[in-house]
């Protein structure tokens, strides 16, 4: 796999420097890594993916045989340590190690992507479909990934052949310059899932095993499970506004990717403050993966910001990595909207399903 916006931090060659995989994985770790580290053996070629320092999903291949998680880590110890090889350390953008986390289903595309054009129409269907995971582009120029939440193209990074990274609009324009050159492209479509998100923890402790075995045991989420807590988020959100007079607008998001579930809003009041929203989440997921550096920090329960006309307040619903956001007019002071918030986040913790709920090791 190819990841534009990948920066190489480090490189072992195995016939020169000999290192076990345990120093590896106790470097990575120790770096506080958000990206990957590439083995390359005579034998096979693994893949570690590492965020905010931990371990969070392992690939082997030799040959026709793949494997994942602790098995692939497993062999990989096994296997590092002889007299070859390559070992390459990569840091990824924190936006795209977040959404890599919880990817799945990688398929190449039969479609052909020959000019902007072509592009535009590709991104239209995947909006159309709300299609949260990545589009990996390939040409002779250079490569692109573009993060998907819902649909909406969240950023797009470039590498071109010679290494230079963009990112957004820069690396939007590189990718259509080359599109319009006409050379021959190939696809990779990734799809987003929030229960491999959730179980892509710490891949080399014992703890972690028991959580990959539990969450096989699980069923997985049903039609019937996405309709209730549907019903359950707009049930919140309805007494949410009940209580808070000064409410503009609120909303219940998704922490691991920012995608809005279900919102609600005083008509065309909530509209002055649709910037603010839209904001919102980003800000969230940053503050939240910043206190996660340092892991003498609290996790995120709530924030709070404050303007003039404005109040904004979020509260974390961690058992379902979602969160519920609060914009209400200053007319009403945050006191007294704090805890009617709490309680909101308290009533949609309890009413959860339980395969809704993070497993506890």
């Amino acid at each position: 796999m190819k990841f534009p916006g990948s920066k190489l931090l480090h490189q072992w060659d195995l016939s020169v420097r000999q290192l076990s995989l345990d120093d590896l994985l106790k470097s990575c770790r120790q770096a506080g890594l958000t990206g990957l580290a590439e083995i390359k053996l005579p034998q096979g070629v693994g893949l570690i993916f590492y965020y905010l320092g931990a371990e969070v999903n392992a690939l082997y291949r030799e040959g026709a045989v793949g494997l994942n998680g602790p098995v692939a880590l497993d062999q990989l110890r096994a296997k590092v340590g002889g007299e070859s090889g390559f070992i390459s350390v990569y840091e990824l953008p924190l936006d795209m190690a977040h959404l890599l986390r919880g990817i799945a289903n990688r398929q190449r595309l039969k479609e052909k992507v020959g000019d902007r054009s072509d592009l535009v129409e590709l991104l239209y269907h995947l909006e159309k479909a709300e299609h949260t995971g990545t589009l990996e582009i390939e040409t002779r120029a250079g490569a692109a990934m573009v993060l998907l939440v819902r649909g909406r193209a969240s950023n797009i990074y470039w590498e071109s052949r010679e290494g230079l990274t963009l990112e957004k609009g820069e690396a939007r324009q590189k990718l259509e310059d080359a599109l319009d050159k006409g050379d021959g492209t190939t696809l990779f479509l990734s799809q987003f899932s929030r229960d491999v998100w959730k179980s892509r923890h710490e891949v080399g402790e014992t703890a972690t095993r028991s959580r990959l075995n539990r969450r096989e045991e699980r069923a997985a989420p049903t039609d019937q499970i996405a309709a209730e807590e549907a019903a359950l988020r707009k049930r919140v959100l309805d007494e949410l506004s009940g209580q808070v007079p000064a409410l503009l607008q609120a909303f219940i998001f998704d922490l691991m990717t920012g995608a809005v579930f279900t919102r609600t809003g005083r008509g065309a009041a909530d509209i002055r403050v649709a910037s603010f929203a839209e904001q919102v989440p980003g800000l969230s997921l940053y503050l939240r993966n910043l206190l996660r550096v340092d892991e003498a920090e609290e996790p995120l329960e709530s924030l709070e910001l404050v303007t003039g006309s404005l109040s904004i307040l979020v509260g974390v619903v961690s058992e379902a990595e979602e969160a519920i956001a609060v914009l209400a007019d200053r007319s009403q002071p945050t006191s007294l909207i704090r805890p009617a918030l709490t309680r909101a986040v308290q009533a949609y913790s309890a009413q959860l399903h339980p395969s809704r709920t993070k497993v506890v090791v």
